[in-house]
């Protein structure tokens, strides 16, 4: 005979994030990386010895601490290391700091990560290309399971066998969307009893001749521009591509319960997510946008929100012509009439596309906002395109109290990912 259990032991349990990290184009930590990014500034560069490769300028984000492409986190060798890993464990310590966890008291039982990565390490599969090179005397000391690192799994893997994690530990993969779903699946594992406290987020190295070089073919990267800190324009009339750069963004998650009964101060709390998918081609969307505009209704009814209650929205917005009239024209179809007073920005313009990273990092750039009441700008959008009609912050930041956020990310392929967060009210 199957037990009788009450509704309320159904009940999802309530996530917050209390810890961010942050790697990206603009700095090797979190605050760093923030304050640049509200000022405008642009930390995309040319980059020379990629450019000549490919017979063309290159404009791309890059690290600007180069020893992160180094072995410094390997207990294996110091020649070899798979860069999204370095990143992944980079950014997971920053964020164990910033939530004030005490590892010593971490049930490692309950304790998972979900990291993702949109192809797995490709800088790996590269470094092996040149292992037959490498001297004898050093070839030695490469572990016959290197190739291991170069699995999309491998961030997570390592993250979990570094703080000896006992709960889940999942890799989703989801191209450019990858990041924001592997935050809204960490979230689940906590809503769903599975864990107490998830680490999750993305990473991703990707400034590579062979990637660049098939978006390039593709015809999604920025060309024509006047310097490399202004190639990538979103929603701006001239917008025609943007630009890759590398990066990793891990928050701590935790259910509620957790998070106060160790006197945690949560940033936000996750309020839902959702899945969707506009699969008419690999590279385009429906111009309809009714996929992504029923995701939209679709998160915002079962947190029981309004759009007059929304008050930034964090955009996708990579800059290219139709994924910018696409979303504007979702959000417009989603929204009404409220959707052109409501603040939004894309972050591409300049940092850069971050690819499998870009929603981690960008969402954890939307807590920020939140904490400091601060709208960050999309920079280097100029002359709008007429087609592109919401509030986009241009060129500079903007005051503004933000309680509740809308999180919108995109993949090749048609993956979509919209979620809600809602600042930490203890209130509440």
């Amino acid at each position: 005979m199957r037990p009788k259990f009450s509704v309320s032991e159904y009940s999802p349990r309530r996530v917050v994030i209390t810890g961010i990290g942050l790697i990206t184009p603009y700095a090797v930590d979190r605050e760093q990386s923030w304050q640049k990014l509200v000022t405008g500034h642009s930390a995309t560069c040319l980059l020379d010895d990629l450019s000549n490769q490919l017979n063309r300028p290159v404009a791309g984000g890059v690290i600007p601490d180069k020893t992160l492409s180094s072995a410094s986190l390997s207990s294996q060798t110091p020649l070899l290391r798979e860069p999204s890993i370095t990143l992944a464990l980079k950014a997971t310590a920053e964020a164990i700091q910033d939530a004030g966890l005490d590892l010593s008291l971490l049930s490692r039982e309950s304790a998972g990560c979900v990291i993702g990565s949109s192809k797995g390490g490709m800088a790996g599969f590269a470094q092996m290309s040149d292992l037959t090179r490498i001297p004898a005397e050093h070839a030695k000391q490469i572990p016959s399971d290197f190739w291991l690192q170069c699995f999309p799994s491998a961030a997570s893997q390592s993250v979990a066998e570094h703080y000896n994690l006992q709960g889940a530990a999942l890799s989703p993969v989801s191209a450019c969307a990858t990041g924001f779903s592997s935050i809204m699946r960490g979230a689940d594992l906590i809503r769903e009893g599975v864990c107490d406290t998830v680490f999750a987020g993305s990473a991703d190295a990707s400034l590579l001749p062979a990637v660049l070089g098939s978006f390039q073919r593709m015809g999604v990267l920025a060309t024509d521009f006047e310097s490399p800190g202004s190639a990538c324009r979103p929603y701006d009339r001239r917008r025609n591509g943007f630009v890759v750069g590398e990066g990793a963004g891990i928050l701590v998650l935790e259910s509620l319960e957790h998070a106060l009964n160790r006197n945690a101060v949560p940033y936000a709390e996750w309020l839902t997510g959702g899945l969707g998918s506009d699969s008419t081609h690999l590279m385009q969307f429906d111009p309809s946008a009714e996929s992504l505009a029923r995701l939209i209704t679709g998160i915002l009814d079962r947190a029981h929100i309004s759009p007059a209650e929304i008050d930034y929205i964090n955009l996708h917005g990579t800059g290219t012509q139709i994924n910018d009239i696409y979303e504007t024209r979702a959000i417009n179809n989603a929204l009404g009439a409220l959707s052109r007073t409501i603040s939004c920005s894309s972050l591409k313009g300049g940092m850069g596309h971050l690819l499998g990273a870009a929603g981690s990092v960008e969402l954890a750039f939307t807590l920020l906002a939140m904490r400091d009441s601060l709208v960050p700008p999309t920079v280097n959008l100029e002359t709008p395109d007429p087609e592109c009609d919401l509030n986009y912050t241009p060129g500079k930041a903007e005051p503004k109290e933000i309680k509740t956020s809308l999180k919108l990310s995109f993949g090749f392929g048609g993956h979509l990912v919209a979620g809600l967060i809602r600042k930490w009210d203890h209130s509440r």
